[in-house]
């Protein structure tokens, strides 16, 4: 007969859970809030804290997650494990027809998402979501926005949040919970409202996947995938001619909705069929 755990048992389980979790939590954030005071204080004095943002926050926001993912290694290469073992990330035996369906998936449903976001945005319901975004996205070094949002950021947040954290969580607590407190720390740290709503919806997708192929690299390849089409908006959007012919109106954009939505269904059905 299993021994029921007393409450003082269980609170010290949470608290080792947390406290040991928290350690690639701290470096997610603090590496990269690290990069950019250290760049904003040494390089660029000059410039006010917006327009440092605005020139270079991209730049060192992916050296910050470039560093977040040596450190991890590191600490892995120190206890005697391995840093693909410790974020379930695995490169053999991959079922690459299977990744780029996951890919897919990902850039139809963030089309699909986005294009029901943008209707509910000409209704008023979704203004600081659209404006967040655009600020994110507004910094002049293009090429590092593209990086931090396609690769290092993905990448990272997936060797954070559905490895590192996952796994510590998996070792104390059932599937169900592990996969709830993970997902629901991911979504807060997104902060504005309709983010929070959306990564936790995503957290339990992406969390569900890897726990399923026991491999994070899918994941890593679905999250580009919802990653990706912010930037081609963008970098669409910025252009006013190629905005006027692919954004026409809101009928052009719920076309593209449904028929990403309907992809999507067709994506999720052939992936139940190869298992």
């Amino acid at each position: 007969m299993k021994e029921e755990k007393s409450f003082q048992q269980k609170l010290w389980i949470w608290i080792a859970a947390f406290v040991k979790g928290a350690k690639p939590l701290v470096l997610y954030y603090l590496m990269p809030s690290l990069c950019m005071a250290l760049g904003y204080v040494i390089a660029h004095p000059d410039m006010t804290a917006t327009e440092f943002f605005t020139y270079g926050g991209n730049f060192y926001t992916a050296v910050g997650m470039a560093l977040t993912l040596y450190l991890l290694y590191r600490g892995s290469k120190k206890r005697g494990h391995r840093f693909f073992e410790d974020a379930s990330l695995y490169l053999e035996n991959v079922n690459w027809k299977k990744a780029a369906g996951f890919f897919a998936f990902g850039v139809t449903a963030a089309v699909a998402i986005s294009s029901a976001i943008t209707l509910l945005s000409r209704l008023g319901l979704t203004g600081s979501y659209s404006e967040a975004t655009q600020k994110m996205l507004r910094g002049r070094d293009i090429l590092f926005t593209v990086v931090t949002t396609v690769i290092t950021s993905p990448v990272t947040e997936e060797v954070v949040f559905r490895g590192y954290m996952l796994n510590t969580f998996l070792e104390h607590f059932d599937e169900k919970k592990a996969v709830l407190i993970v997902s629901a720390v991911f979504a807060l740290c997104h902060v504005q409202p309709l983010w929070i709503l959306y990564a936790f919806a995503m957290g339990l997708l992406l969390a569900g996947l890897s726990i399923k192929e026991d491999n994070i690299l899918y994941g890593i390849l679905m999250h580009i995938g919802f990653n990706a089409p912010s930037m081609i908006n963008w970098l669409i959007t910025s252009s006013i001619p190629a905005s006027q012919v692919l954004f026409e109106g809101w009928w052009m954009v719920l076309a593209y909705g449904l028929i990403a939505a309907m992809l999507s269904v067709l994506l999720v059905r052939k992936y139940r069929s190869m298992d």
